[in-house]
């Protein structure tokens, strides 16, 4: 009985939650992810319990900032916004435990932010995309493009199980890599 202790560098994410919670104890939580990146700092986790979410996308995820699901099989996030992307990563992000479902062209799961937004800066740690899976209609998986970032405008995945219905699972150009 009582409330969960407060940890200052985690962010929970859960049905449940609310997002004028501050997310730092799960009985506490934030209801979308969206609310959590917005309030994430560097090397903040953001942990998001099972469940079907719809999300507002694009979701700008922070420097350094990782966002880990229950599990691939138990965390799916749908497309509020089908056509455009649903994370623009940055400098040092982690993915993982998530599938996305319903993504249509011309977007992506994952992309640097395009420089409309300001773009990703520069990369010295390549976001990571792990053990997450893609179901999306005719939009893609990964955008790897090497105008939205500077320095190694890289990421990095392992296990990213794609399954894009006439889209492209990872679409690499202007000298991403």
């Amino acid at each position: 009985v009582g409330t969960a202790p407060v940890v200052t560098n985690v962010i929970y994410v859960t049905l449940d939650g609310n997002d004028s919670n501050d997310g730092l104890a799960e009985d506490r939580a934030k209801r979308t992810i969206k609310a959590a990146c917005a309030v994430a700092k560097p090397y903040t986790t953001i942990f998001v319990r099972a469940g079907n979410y719809t999300e507002q996308n694009p979701i700008y995820v922070p420097e350094r900032v990782s966002i880990i699901g229950d599990n691939l099989r138990r965390v799916n996030l749908f497309y509020a916004n089908p056509t455009k992307d649903f994370f623009w990563v940055n400098n040092a992000c982690y993915i993982a435990g998530l599938s996305f479902r319903g993504g249509k062209a011309p977007g992506f799961a994952i992309s640097f932010p395009p420089l409309s937004v300001g773009g990703a800066g520069v990369i010295t740690t390549s976001p990571y995309v792990q053990n997450c899976t893609c179901f999306n209609n005719t939009g893609g998986g990964m955008l790897v493009d090497g105008n939205y970032a500077k320095g190694l405008k890289s990421m990095v995945l392992d296990a990213f199980t794609q399954f894009n219905q006439g889209g492209p699972g990872i679409h690499i150009r202007n000298q991403g890599f």
